[in-house]
């Protein structure tokens, strides 16, 4: 039942960073008005180290500077989450973009190309064209 139990952390982690970055004290200047979303945690099993994935969703930001915000901002929101999470001890926290959504909106775009059905043969569209110019005159 470790598993559920570590569900149940990276769940109450990512609702507390959420809540941290949205609701907080932080002040980088990288990261005012950046709309972004905290897809996800995972911890490892000494529940030392916690990867927190993020997806920008400010494409005019340059994700570079809002990932070096964050993580500037890493041990504010820790501090944060303290009074907002009960954990025996909160985690390092390192932030990432989440990559699987641009990966999963690549794969949709390829079998989408893959599923669009052949262009009609040359041959056939000629001889509906040459067959609408005949009548009008």
């Amino acid at each position: 039942m470790a598993s559920n139990r570590m569900q149940r952390v990276e769940e109450t982690l990512r609702r507390g960073i959420a809540d941290a970055l949205l609701f907080g004290s932080i002040n980088d200047p990288r990261l005012q008005g950046v709309n972004f979303s905290v897809t996800g945690v995972k911890v490892d099993t000494e529940l030392t180290l916690a990867r927190v994935f993020v997806d920008l969703l400010s494409p005019d930001r340059d994700r570079a500077t809002v990932l070096a915000g964050l993580r500037s901002a890493a041990g504010a929101v820790r501090r944060e989450l303290q009074g907002r999470v009960q954990l025996r001890r909160i985690p390092e926290l390192r932030f990432e973009f989440d990559e699987s959504i641009q990966r999963g909106l690549r794969i949709e775009t390829i079998l989408s190309e893959i599923a669009t059905p052949p262009a009609a043969p040359k041959s056939e569209q000629d001889d509906e064209d040459e067959g609408g110019e005949g009548d009008g005159d």
